[in-house]
Formats: structure tokens, sequence, C-alpha cells
């Protein structure tokens, strides 16, 4: 039988697997938004450890790229990372936008993305906290989805 500290410990586990879903996912919203994009939702569902956000794509493919790596990046901006097998999709989607460049050009291409996405994260560190807490505080709901008007105030700057 768990004792009172490894109960505690295993609670404490779940909340940073939870925190780092909601800031991923907040990470790929803030980025299309601060770099544009029209920005239609942002979900989670927990039971899968599983998020998207659906904008508008850029003709940018190098803004494509920064949305794209985002989630990773804002988990690491943040202190938030998790090493959930579900980011496996945003590194397929990475590597199909990579393919429109030309061989020679994908190296810089990915840098500058990455670039990008760093920049954008750190310029809207606080769009990505609003929206984090936002679907940590409702992570419990089948899915956790932020849109509308209310994801329009979170973008809002302060």
């Amino acid at each position: 039988m768990a004792d009172d500290a490894e109960i505690i410990a295993i609670s404490n586990a779940l909340d940073s697997n939870d925190r780092a879903l909601t800031v991923h996912e907040a990470g790929h919203a803030a980025v299309a938004h601060g770099l544009g994009a029209e920005l239609c939702f942002v979900e989670i569902e927990l039971a899968t450890g599983n998020g998207w956000s659906r904008s508008s794509v850029f003709d940018d493919n190098v803004k494509n790229l920064a949305v794209c790596v985002a989630g990773c990046r804002a988990e690491h901006a943040f202190g938030a990372s998790s090493p959930r097998a579900t980011k496996i999709g945003d590194f397929r989607d990475m590597r199909k936008i990579l393919s429109n460049f030309p061989a020679a050009e994908r190296r810089a291409a990915r840098a500058e993305g990455y670039r990008l996405a760093d920049v954008t994260l750190k310029a809207n560190a606080d769009v990505v906290h609003r929206i984090a807490s936002a679907l940590f505080a409702r992570r419990f709901e089948d899915r956790a989805r932020i849109e509308g008007a209310e994801l329009g105030v979170l973008l809002a700057c302060c």
C-alpha cells in the first residue's frame, strides 16, 4: 500500500505531465497567433496525451515550421518537458514541411524555424501561460477545448 509521500509524488508526476501537454499545445497556438495566423481552437485530451490546435497555414514554410516545432520548444523554454510518445506527430509534420525545401536548404530552414519559434515564444510568453493555465484548469474534461471569444481573450495582449 502506498504511503502519503508516494501518493503525493505520483500526483505531482501526473500533474507535471499534464502541465507539459498544456504548455506544448499553448506553444503551438501562441506561435501561430504571434506570426499572424488565424487561430480556430486549441484543445487537449488527457486520456490519450494528445492535443491539437487549428490555425491558418502560412505561404511561408519557415513560419509553418516554427508553428510545428513550437510545442516542444515551449516545453523546453518553460521547463515543462515530458517524454510523451505523442510528440512524434509534430516530427512527422516537420519532416513533411522540410520536404518542400530543396535538400541544400533544409538545414538552414529548420534552424530558422526553430529560431523563429523561440523568438515568438519569448515575445508571447504571457499568451502561452494564459492558454496553458486555462487548459490545465479543465484537463479532466473529455476534451478540453478553447475557442471563439474565450480564445480571443486569452490571445489578447494585457
